[in-house]
This record gives structure tokens, sequence and C-alpha cells, in this order.
């Protein structure tokens, strides 16, 4: 699927992430940036990545961040690896990347809060 960074996350694209309805998605970008002209994944999960350390969920869940252009996405893959998740993705070009390979984007508000500790 998608290659694993010396990080330890994996850079994955937006067909790779199409391909698989396992994934918890997780879309790190503040709750405006959501509704914008962007928008967001069909049901993605939100928290902001400064409030990263209180997502809640099983180690082994495997998890993909999302954010605009996919620069704050990296930092939240990185973190969610160094809290011990096993499995991470990083949509690489985030929302820009998805939205110029005409995945379906909602631009209202659609998605969910992710769990919490």
């Amino acid at each position: 699927m998608a290659p694993l960074t010396a990080k330890g996350y994996y850079e994955a694209r937006p067909g790779d992430v199409a391909l698989r309805d396992d994934l918890f998605l997780l879309d790190v970008r503040y709750t405006e940036d959501l509704d914008s002209d962007l928008g967001h994944i069909h049901q993605v999960h939100h928290l902001p990545l400064a409030e990263l350390d209180a997502l809640s969920l099983p180690l082994d869940t495997p998890v993909v961040t999302v954010c605009g252009n996919g620069f704050e996405s990296r930092k939240a893959a990185i973190a969610l690896v160094e809290a011990g998740f096993s499995e991470v993705y990083h949509l690489v070009g985030g929302m820009i990347r998805w939205n110029a390979e005409e995945r379906p984007v909602a631009r209202v508000a659609t998605h969910r809060p992710a769990p919490r500790r």
C-alpha cells in the first residue's frame, strides 16, 4: 500500500485511503477549516492537532491523519507513532491533493468529534 517512513508512519495517497474501509480518518485542522473551500472527507473524525494527546482509541486502530496540505497531519502522524499507535498513515498532500484527484468531499458539517479521554 503506502511506503513506511523512517519516523514509523506510512505515506498514503488518496487512492490508498479510498481502497480501505477499516481506517479511522482523523482531520487535525481547526474546526472552521473543515467546512472551508477544501471541505473534508465524508465521515472524518475531528480533533485539532493541539488536542491530539486527548485522543482515545485502541493503539492497534489504523489511523489516517489529514489536514489541508499535509504539513500538520505529518506532525500528527509522528505524534501518534510516538504515543504507541502501530498503524499510522499520513495523507500526503492533504485535502489539496484529495480535491485535485477529485475524491468525494463534504463542505457542510458531517464530521464527527474523535473519541477523547
